[in-house]
């Protein structure tokens, strides 16, 4: 016993000599929805739905590109056969230098106009075995281009994109806001549950002490023969109980602070505490208000909204498949050729090319394409009836979400004022049971009862402690519950979603 004592108070010692971060609930909250895996992992949840819209808006912008080859080399030997002739084999060989630029610009109607030139340099040369000699030619292409394609009849393939991708910021949003609500109920409930370890500690020391300087009054009662010497040894397993309480205590400490640690965010070794006032803040909530707000606002109905909306898009997608399809595709362009089999600069096959391009007739093109489903068998129909049945399951799913959440938010409520309740009757109790214990301590003092009814009345007011705080922890888990079930803060009176989900 005085082996677990020592190792008891000597960790105590060493709790004392590093300094305590010291939380309330409200900083515990804000350092997890600060620090903790959970809060960063929403955080990147949201930002890679944020950057989908910005790269679904951007779809419908300018986009620019260059492309370069510098260079494209290539020499081969081709074998060229001549009737009545053996074969002869030639080395061919080649080397381009170009570079190309694109700009294409989307159409709000989900077509597209590209503008491109690009300029190449090409060297073409030819090794002739039966003369041993090598030709060579240099060409200079100069070409430009614009052109139009735009797709008849179907869905906007672009504002469906960009529909989507603002859905799941919508919900990523939402969900954000429904896991922050998850957050603050799971760090109330372990801030709660270490306070309580504390609380209990703090209770067990109390009693240790408590014991002791009763033990010692019956010590000292039995030696002057005012009590049986069984009182006396009945004080001495009394306190051997408290202090394998307080070991016990110090143990559940421990395990609770690692808990709220982890759930916090905070280093496993840091040293921490935390604080609260247990006078409860009692606040009047309306119930209407209460399911009203919850079925506008939670998630699970917004995402059956979003769900509906998607399943309506696959319908009409699915039911495009089997529609006529019409692609519009027209075209313009300009090329320049400037060639030359003896050497030239640059300069003058640029040239070259662009008198070639004032005399050349420039090339064009229109397509209409139509496609017209005949027959499939029926595939297509079966699809768009399973997309309708999945619309219509959605709708089902809405309609049962609400009943849930009704019964959600009212067993919420019922959890509230049950645990409200509790918490006033259980106040009273520990006022009794203090002054109860007054009482009994003066008259085991004076002799009038003995060690064990002074026990019990020890007993009862610690009973009645714990009781308390977990009636006032209860009550503030039902609080957080509440908040979480109608994202409505009734004790501060406003309500927990943002602007886009108020609209």
């Amino acid at each position: 016993m005085m082996r677990n004592l020592l190792i008891l108070w000597s960790a105590l010692l060493v709790a004392a000599a590093a300094p305590a971060q010291i939380l309330t609930l409200e900083q515990a909250i804000a350092l997890a929805l600060e620090s903790s895996h959970e809060a960063r992992s929403q955080r990147l949840r949201l930002l890679e739905s944020e950057q989908d819209v910005i790269a679904a808006r951007g779809r419908f912008k300018t986009q620019l590109a260059l492309v370069i080859d510098a260079p494209n080399l290539n020499e081969s030997v081709q074998g060229a056969n001549i009737p009545g002739q053996l074969p002869q084999y030639t080395t061919y060989g080649s080397s381009e230098w170009s570079a190309g630029l694109s700009l294409v610009q989307p159409l709000p109607t989900d077509g597209r106009i590209l503008l491109s030139g690009d300029v190449s340099h090409r060297t073409d040369s030819v090794f002739d075995d039966t003369t041993t000699d090598t030709r060579r030619s240099r060409t200079l292409f100069n070409r430009y281009r614009i052109s139009l394609t735009q797709p008849l009849f179907v869905p906007n393939s672009l504002q469906l994109s960009l529909e989507r991708a603002r859905l799941n910021l919508a919900e990523s949003r939402r969900n954000y806001t429904a896991a922050q609500l998850d957050m603050v109920y799971n760090v109330t409930a372990e801030f709660f549950a270490f306070l309580r370890a504390e609380r209990s500690l703090e209770i067990a020391e109390a009693e240790v002490a408590q014991q002791e300087a009763a033990s010692q009054l019956a010590r000292r009662k039995f030696e002057a023969g005012l009590i049986p010497e069984v009182e006396s040894l009945q004080m001495e397993v009394d306190l051997a109980q408290s202090r394998n309480g307080l070991l016990a205590a110090d143990g559940a400490r421990a395990r609770a602070a690692d808990r709220f640690k982890n759930v916090v965010g905070v280093p496993m070794d840091a040293v921490v505490s935390v604080t609260a006032d247990t006078e409860p803040a009692f606040y009047e909530v309306d119930p209407l208000l209460a399911v009203r707000h919850a079925l506008v606002h939670r998630t699970e109905i917004r995402a059956i909204e979003t769900r509906r909306r998607r399943a309506e898009i696959t319908v009409a997608e699915t039911d495009a498949r089997s529609a006529v399809k019409g692609e519009l595709r027209a075209y313009y362009d300009l090329t320049g050729i400037g060639t030359s089999t003896d050497y030239r600069d640059p300069r003058e096959l640029w040239d070259l090319s662009w008198e070639d391009i004032r005399r050349r007739p420039g090339s064009k093109g229109f397509v209409f394409m139509l496609s017209v489903p005949l027959w499939d068998s029926g595939v297509n129909q079966a699809e768009v009836a399973a997309a309708r049945a999945a619309l219509a399951r959605s709708d089902l799913d809405g309609e049962q979400q609400q009943r849930v959440i009704i019964m959600q938010v009212n067993a919420a409520l019922i959890a509230l004022a049950e645990s409200r309740a509790r918490l006033e009757a259980l106040a009273r109790s520990v006022e009794v049971a203090m002054r109860s214990l007054e009482i009994s301590r003066q008259r085991f003092d004076n002799g009038d009862i003995t060690s064990q009814e002074l026990a019990l009345d020890r007993d009862r007011l610690t009973s009645m402690r714990l009781a308390y705080l977990d009636a006032f922890i209860q009550f503030q888990l039902a609080g957080a519950d509440l908040k979480r079930q109608t994202l409505y803060d009734f004790e501060r009176g406003r309500s927990l979603v943002g602007d886009e989900d108020a609209s």
